[in-house]
């Protein structure tokens, strides 16, 4: 089985410049879901990695990052579609 790691942001949901800082504000791309679930039926894992800077400038927290990801994986799972790992870096480029 293969392979492919996603980034999050402006490749399954719309990005932001002012960042991604709540539920409310994450908003899958049209087909990204269902792209990611054509992927799994294909026979490939997929995980995410994710830049998330935010919450080392503090405009979020992790629990914040997590419910992002909670609504991201529900949309998936709605979709019959699966993510078998989400990876984040929280800091910021100065780090």
């Amino acid at each position: 089985m293969e392979l492919i790691i996603l980034d999050r942001d402006g490749v399954i949901n719309e990005d932001s410049d002012e960042y991604i800082k709540s539920p409310q504000e994450w908003h899958a791309i049209p087909g990204s879901i269902q792209a990611i679930g054509r992927l799994n039926h294909a026979g490939y894992r997929v995980v995410i990695a994710t830049n998330q800077s935010g919450v080392g400038r503090g405009l979020f927290d992790i629990d914040t990052l997590g419910k992002i990801h909670e609504k991201m994986c529900q949309q998936l799972e709605e979709a019959g579609a699966t993510v078998e790992s989400i990876f984040y870096c929280p800091h910021t480029p100065e780090e």
